[in-house]
């Protein structure tokens, strides 16, 4: 059976062993997605004490979010602070060998009159990207949203350049639900290219990173086409909220097997 994947968010924070549950419940099924969190004091000890059990198992990498801004060109504060927190990733992912790493075009508010520059700046990052993390494919998400004011690319925007610059691809399918994209031809466009996907439901305007069965995305209707299109794609379940660790996840990956 095809392994699921837990993004590390949903753990409380600073405390990786807690993961060590999912394993006990359902063994090799369960992988992680690791998020690094350099921007609190405890994280990098934590991570250090973790290293063996994560090591048992394949493991994926989101690049961190918080502190770093791959819109801001380089010479900039909030470039060099995004680099600082690169670069202790890099140093874990030469220990841990991700099978890819997530990349986010932009975290930060679009501009109409900025958008075409943040662009540009983040794919010229996006390049010192794939040099320093050599050997690892990087994956490029469909981040923001309209609401937050924060999404660079629309729907035939992202589809477009993810075709031109072959980009390999991870489909946030909570993100595209919350714009009003339509999934199932955002994956038939770009299905060669997909590796991944994050899966979390939301009530189709906010960013809730709610429950699999909490919101407006049929995810028993959804999951067997994206099995049928991309059936080698990772599968990543990306809650934020440490209030669904434990009980809440592992029913959600339960259910989540019976619809792969």
């Amino acid at each position: 059976m095809k392994k699921i994947y837990i993004n590390t968010c949903v753990l409380p924070r600073c405390q990786l062993e807690t993961a060590g549950i999912y394993r006990g419940a359902f063994g090799d099924k369960v992988c992680f997605e690791l998020l690094p969190m350099f921007d609190l004091p405890e994280f990098e000890a934590n991570l250090e004490a973790n290293i063996d059990f994560l090591r048992e198992s394949p493991v994926s990498f989101h690049e961190p979010v918080f502190c770093v801004e791959h819109s801001a060109p380089k010479g900039s504060t909030a470039y060099e602070e995004s680099m600082r927190h690169i670069m202790l990733t890099k140093k874990y992912a030469d220990i841990l060998h991700p099978v890819h790493m997530v990349y986010h075009l932009n975290n930060c508010a679009v501009a109409p009159e900025t958008k075409d520059a943040m662009l540009a700046t983040s794919l010229a990052n996006l390049e010192e990207i794939r040099e320093i993390f050599s050997g690892v494919q990087i994956v490029v998400e469909n981040v923001g949203t309209d609401v937050k004011g924060d999404k660079l690319l629309g729907q035939e925007e992202f589809t477009a350049l993810c075709r031109e610059k072959g980009f390999d691809v991870l489909v946030d399918i909570g993100h595209a639900n919350a714009n009003s994209w339509d999934i199932r031809r955002l994956i038939h466009d770009l299905k060669s290219q997909i590796r991944a996907f994050h899966l979390h439901n939301n009530d189709g305007v906010r960013d809730l990173h709610n429950r699999l069965g909490n919101g407006t995305i049929n995810f028993a209707d959804l999951m067997p086409y994206i099995r049928s299109e991309v059936p080698e794609a990772d599968l990543i379940i990306e809650y934020t909220r440490p209030e669904y660790h434990g009980q809440p996840l592992m029913e959600d990956i339960e259910t989540l097997c019976t619809m792969i």
